[in-house]
């Protein structure tokens, strides 16, 4: 592990975690005006809602993007801008595989807890397959932009 790729692992996810934060900000001081943000809405305030949205359901994609970037596909000045891009599909590739894998634990905890069998195997495919993909694929989209900066700034800036 060398501190020009943690640097660029770095670079990369911390861009997309801010996107992130300031999109889930953005939307709760909207929704805050309809309904304040620490009551109840759902069994839950709005603040937890988007500590759990922003934070807690995208961790597993953001740990595995950076360890993959880190340690496999390194994101470093000497790689061609191709290589770079291949790299951040392939680390979102990683963190989407990460959701999924917790949602299949999650999915099926949840699938054990519904009355129905159809119930529970839907909430496993919902878990499992489909919350991975809505999340991953715009991550890695914004993984591949941020990947881009984070190579171009190492470049002219390598230390």
């Amino acid at each position: 592990m060398s501190t020009l790729a943690t640097t660029g692992a770095a670079l990369t996810v911390v861009s997309v975690v801010m996107v992130e934060f300031l999109a889930g900000l953005i939307g709760l001081v909207g929704t805050s005006t309809i309904v304040g943000p620490f009551r109840s809405h759902g069994g839950t305030s709005l603040v937890e809602a988007f500590v759990q949205n922003v934070f807690v359901a995208r961790f597993p994609f953001w740990l595995a993007a950076f360890l993959v970037l880190v340690t496999l596909v390194p994101v470093v000045p000497r790689a061609p801008l191709p290589v770079v891009l291949l790299r951040a599909v392939l680390a979102g590739a990683a963190g989407t595989v990460a959701l999924a894998l917790v949602g299949i634990t999650t999915g099926a905890y949840d699938a054990v807890q519904q009355r129905g069998l159809g119930a529970g195997l839907g909430r496993l495919f919902v878990e499992a397959v489909t919350t991975p993909l809505q999340l991953g694929l715009p991550m890695t989209l914004m993984l591949v932009g941020s990947a881009t900066a984070a190579w171009l700034w190492l470049g002219r800036h390598p230390r």
